[in-house]
């Protein structure tokens, strides 16, 4: 009688080596679904911080001079930055999702693109140099309504900003609305 010794350590490798190739495919297969799912959720949150510092920034602006607001932003990724001369505030992420449908360009001061407004927040999706990718972008202007001054241009990651209504400008008769990172 012969002993089936081997054959079960031969049955093991190969179960072993099995379930490897299944894991393997799951993750070829899942990964990417996961990182748009990733991504889109970093776009939705950035953009619910865009409508509560929106919602900071004009009751400031209504409060008069002197009013001012701590805003807690929490950006996990993307590129937050003011625009000075324009008074706009913005964000890009370059992402494998979309929130808009993706158009060749957005430019929010020449108006290119197809900017969809959600409140006072418009967004726009870029196509990217790369297959696949995007490049999101979220704008609150307030070239009309008030001048916006913030000495640091950009500002990244979790933390608080300060914005302040510093008056009138006496030169222009535009409200002056300070943004600073603390």
């Amino acid at each position: 009688m012969k002993t089936k010794k081997g054959d079960i350590w031969v049955s093991a490798i190969l179960y072993f080596g099995l379930g490897i190739i299944i894991i393997t495919i799951l993750l070829t297969a899942g990964l990417p679904v996961i990182n748009k799912l990733r991504d889109k959720n970093i776009a939705v949150q950035t953009k619910n911080s865009f409508q509560i510092l929106d919602a900071n920034i004009r009751e400031v602006i209504r409060g008069g001079p002197g009013t001012q607001r701590v805003i807690t932003l929490e950006l996990k990724r993307g590129d937050f930055s003011v625009d000075n001369i324009n008074s706009n505030v913005k964000w890009e992420f370059n992402s494998k999702a979309f929130l808009t449908e993706p158009v060749d360009e957005c430019d929010i001061t020449t108006d290119t693109g197809t900017w969809v407004a959600e409140g006072n927040v418009k967004v726009c999706t870029e196509k990217s140099s790369t297959k696949g990718s995007y490049v999101i972008k979220l704008n609150l202007d307030y070239n009309t309504v008030a001048k916006i001054d913030a000495p640091v241009s950009k500002i990244s990651g979790v933390g608080d900003i300060l914005v302040r209504n510093n008056g009138v400008d006496s030169n222009t008769d535009e409200i002056k609305i300070g943004i600073s990172q603390i």
